[in-house]
């Protein structure tokens, strides 16, 4: 359970609260290094992707918003043992490119703040790990046709009232 982990895995994303009835969850996919000095710390480097399409008139069919993103996250875990639950938090950011013909959407890069919690194995050398996500969104700004009645005036960099929600599978080996 200490070492280098690398893992790459995949499972569904989706928006929270303002942005949900706007955007259907759709496919997410990541690899992850991870460090872990001992038994129950980590500290996490890794990229997600994920694809999404707009309900509704603004959706044109297809993946309507493709996320792009990194984020950097330690790891507590809860036990020792071999199958260990565990917390998680950090920072991150994300770029979402919004295909042209969606009204009220467009590309831009935000900041995150991702907590979760998750399940992992080792045996030997193979890894697996369980885990779900929630990312609250420095902004939103990628959605300006969402109404976001979050903390501050509409633009500002306070934190959007939306979210996004992340349940992945990841499969990988320590060294």
């Amino acid at each position: 359970m200490r070492g280098l982990t690398v893992e790459a895995g995949a499972g569904v994303e989706g928006y929270s609260f303002g942005l949900a009835p706007e955007i259907a969850p759709g496919p997410a996919w990541g690899v992850t290094a991870a460090i872990r000095p001992s038994k129950v710390l980590g500290l996490e480097l890794g990229y997600s992707g994920a694809t999404n399409e707009l309900r509704g008139p603004a959706g044109t069919g297809g993946a309507d918003i493709v996320r792009n993103g990194g984020q950097a996250v330690a790891t507590v875990g809860l036990t020792a043992a071999p199958v260990q639950p565990y917390l998680l938090g950090g920072i991150g950011v994300s770029h979402y490119n919004v295909r042209a013909g969606s009204a009220g959407f467009h590309d831009d890069t935000t900041g995150a703040i991702p907590v979760g919690a998750g399940l992992r194995t080792h045996v030997g050398r193979f890894t697996a790990d369980a885990r779900l996500g929630y990312n609250f969104l420095f902004s939103q700004d990628f959605a300006t046709g969402v109404p976001d009645s979050g903390v501050g005036a509409p633009g500002s960099s306070n934190f959007s009232d939306a979210g996004r929600y992340t349940g992945t599978l990841a499969l990988g080996t320590t060294f």
